[in-house]
C-alpha cells in the first residue's frame, strides 16, 4: 500500500464532502464504496449526520479517521491499514450506527487512548474479526460504555496494548454478545482484557484457543462486576505472571459458567489465579481444566453462590502454593451436585493446605469420591478445624438415611477438634479425650456399657478367686467358732453386687468379707469396682441420652 502512487490517492476532504452530501447530491443508496485506495490525510466524519454509508475496502489511511460523534448509515473499513503518529488510528467516540465493520483492518497508535477508541458508541453491530490492533502506550481497543444491540466479534482479533485500561478495554459496555472465539489479547503492563460491569444479554466467548497474556494485580482477564447471561471459555488460556489470570469478583451470570475442555489459567500471588469471590453463577463446570499458581491460591472463590452444581472434575487439576490453600470454597452456597476429586487439588509445599471449606454449603452427598474421600480431604487437607463441613456432611449422611455414616463423621469431628488443639485449656482437652473412649465422645454410648460390663466379670472373677482363698465367709447366727468358706454360687452372688449398681443379689447376707488379708483387698478392690461401676452406668445413661454431645 505504500508504494501506491498518485493514481490511487484520494484526498480525506473528498470523503468528506461526498458523506456530507457537497459532491453527491443524490447519493446512491449503496453509499460511498472504495476499494484500494490510499486516503492522503485524515478522513474526518466528526459530528456529522448522514445517510450515506462510507465502505473501504483494502485502503491506507496514513492518518486514520476521526467520526466521533457521527451519526452514520453505516462504516466498513475492511482490510484497511489505519496509522496516526499521536492519536488514536480510528477515533469512533459516540458514534452510531447501524454496522461497523472492522474486519482484517491493521491499526497502531502511540497514544494513551487506544488505537481504535469506540467509547460511548451504539452500534446495530461490531465485528473485528482477525484485525490486528497494536498499541504501545495505552489499549489496542477503548470500548468503554459501547453498546451493540446485536453482536461484538472479536474471533481471531490479535491486540496488543499496553498499560492498566487493558489491551481491549469493555468497561461498562452492554452488548447482545461478545464473540472472542480464537482471540489473542496481549498486555505486558496490565489485563489483556478489562471489562468491569461489562453486560452481555446472551453468551461471552472466550473459547477455541482464545489467549489472553496479562500482567498486574487487576488480572489478565477481568470481569469485575460483569452481569452475563453465559460464560463459555472451554480450551481458554489465561496468564498472568504477576497476579490473577480470571478475575471475576462478584461477577454474574444467569445459567452457566464453562471453564472446560483444556481451559488453562496461570496465575500468580496471594489474589489467585481464578477469582470468583461473591460471584453468583447458575452452573460452574470446571470439567478437563487446569489452574496452577505457585504463590497462592489456585482458585478462590469465597461466598460464591451456585444455583446449580459446582463439578470439579474429568481432568480438573488445581495447583496451589505460598502461604494461602489452593482452592479457597469458604462460605460457597451449591443449591445443586458438588461434585470434586480430591486428588484434583494439591498445595507445592503444605498437604494439609489444599482446601478451605468452612461455611460450604451444597445438596445431598458429594459426588466424585469414595465413600470416605471427602471426609478424609475435610480432615487432612484443611489447615485449620471448623465444625461446619462435618455438620454438612453428617446432615447429607442422615438425609440419604445412613445415620451410622453421620455418626462416625461427627465423631471424627470431635476427635480433629482435640487434634487440632481447637479446645483451649486442659480440663477440656482431657475431658473430651476420655468422653471419647468412653463414649465416642457421645455417639457410641454402648462403650460405656461394655465398661460396665467389664467391671462386673472383674468383680465375679475377684470375688470368685479372693473368695476361695479366705477371702469370704459364711454368715452363721450367731457366729460360728470355725468359719466356713463361700459356695460358688455365693462367691458369683457378691461379685455381682460388688460390680451392678442398684441391683443386689441377697449373697452379702449368706457370705462377707474376712479380715483376712485376702478379705481386706477384696474389700478395697471392691469399692473400686463399686465407684467404677457407678461412673459406667451414669457415662452410659449421659451417652444415651446425647448430654455430652458438642458439635
Amino acid at each position: 500500500m505504500r508504494t501506491w502512487g498518485q493514481s490511487r490517492t484520494v484526498s480525506a476532504a473528498v470523503i468528506r464532502d461526498i458523506v456530507r452530501g457537497r459532491l453527491a447530491p443524490d447519493p446512491d443508496p449503496h453509499g460511498l464504496r472504495l476499494r484500494g485506495a490510499r486516503i492522503s490525510g485524515r478522513i474526518d466524519l466528526e459530528n456529522i449526520t448522514s445517510t450515506v454509508g462510507v465502505a473501504l475496502y483494502n485502503c491506507l489511511l496514513e492518518e486514520g479517521m476521526i467520526a466521533r460523534d457521527a451519526t452514520l448509515a453505516g462504516l466498513v473499513l475492511t482490510g484497511c491499514l489505519l496509522e496516526h503518529p499521536t492519536e488514536p488510528a480510528l477515533d469512533a467516540d459516540r458514534l452510531t450506527t447501524t454496522v461497523l465493520n472492522l474486519a482484517s483492518v491493521i491499526a497502531t497508535a502511540h497514544n494513551a487512548r487506544g488505537a481504535i477508541t469506540v467509547s460511548g458508541a451504539h452500534l446495530g453491530g461490531l465485528t473485528c474479526r482477525a484485525a490486528r490492533l497494536r498499541n504501545d502506550s495505552g489499549p489496542a481497543v477503548d470500548a468503554g460504555h459501547l453498546r451493540v444491540v446485536q453482536s461484538m466479534r472479536l474471533s481471531r482479533l490479535e491486540a496488543i496494548g499496553a498499560g492498566e485500561l487493558g489491551a481491549v478495554r469493555l468497561l461498562g459496555a452492554h452488548l447482545g454478545q461478545l464473540n472472542c472465539g480464537t482471540a489473542r489479547l496481549r498486555n505486558g503492563s496490565g489485563p489483556a482484557l478489562l471489562a468491569d460491569s461489562l453486560r452481555v444479554d446472551l453468551s461471552l466467548l472466550l473459547r477455541r484457543g482464545f489467549e489472553a497474556i496479562g500482567a498486574g494485580e487487576l488480572g489478565a482477564v477481568r470481569l469485575l462486576d460483569a452481569h452475563l447471561g453465559q460464560l463459555e471459555c472451554d480450551g481458554a488460556n489465561l496468564r498472568n505472571g504477576s497476579g490473577p489470570a480470571l478475575f471475576a469478583d462478584r461477577l454474574h451470570v444467569d445459567r452457566s459458567v464453562f471453564l472446560r475442555d483444556g481451559f488453562e489459567a496461570i496465575g500468580a500471588g496471594e489474589l489467585g489465579a481464578v477469582r470468583l469471590p461473591a460471584a453468583h453463577l447458575g452452573h460452574l463446570d470446571f470439567r478437563a481444566a487446569r489452574v496452577r499458581n505457585d504463590s497462592g491460591p489456585a482458585v478462590t472463590a469465597g461466598q460464591l453462590r451456585i444455583e446449580l452444581s459446582l463439578l470439579f472434575r474429568g481432568g480438573f487439576a488445581a495447583i496451589g502454593g505460598g502461604d494461602n490453600v489452593a482452592v479457597d470454597l469458604t462460605g460457597v452456597q451449591v443449591g445443586g451436585l458438588l461434585e470434586l476429586d480430591p486428588a484434583a487439588i494439591e498445595h507445592s509445599s503444605d498437604p494439609i493446605a489444599r482446601l478451605a471449606v468452612d461455611g460450604m454449603v451444597y445438596t445431598g452427598l458429594p459426588r466424585g469420591v469414595g465413600p470416605g474421600g471427602w471426609l478424609t480431604l475435610v480432615r487432612a487437607g484443611t489447615r485449620t478445624y471448623a465444625a461446619q463441613p462435618y455438620q454438612q456432611l453428617a446432615a447429607a449422611h442422615r438425609a440419604a438415611g445412613d445415620d451410622g455414616q453421620a455418626r462416625r463423621v461427627l465423631r471424627l469431628q470431635r476427635h480433629d477438634q482435640i487434634w487440632r488443639r481447637a479446645l483451649t485449656g486442659r480440663a477440656a482437652r482431657a475431658w473430651a479425650r476420655f468422653t471419647g473412649v468412653t463414649l465416642g465422645y457421645g455417639y457410641q454410648p454402648w462403650r460405656a456399657l461394655i465398661g460396665l460390663l467389664t467391671v462386673v466379670i472383674a468383680a465375679v472373677l475377684l470375688a470368685v478367686h479372693l473368695g476361695a482363698h479366705g477371702g469370704l465367709t459364711q454368715v452363721h447366727n450367731p457366729p460360728s467358732p470355725t468359719p466356713m468358706g463361700c459356695t460358688v454360687v455365693d462367691r458369683i452372688g457378691v461379685g455381682l453386687d460388688l460390680g451392678t449398681p442398684l441391683i443386689t443379689t441377697g449373697a452379702k447376707a449368706r457370705c462377707e468379707a474376712t479380715n483376712t488379708p485376702t478379705g481386706q483387698i477384696l474389700t478395697v478392690t471392691g469399692w473400686v469396682l463399686r465407684l467404677l461401676a457407678w461412673a459406667f452406668a451414669t457415662l452410659f445413661i449421659v451417652g444415651f441420652t446425647s448430654a455430652v454431645r458438642k458439635t
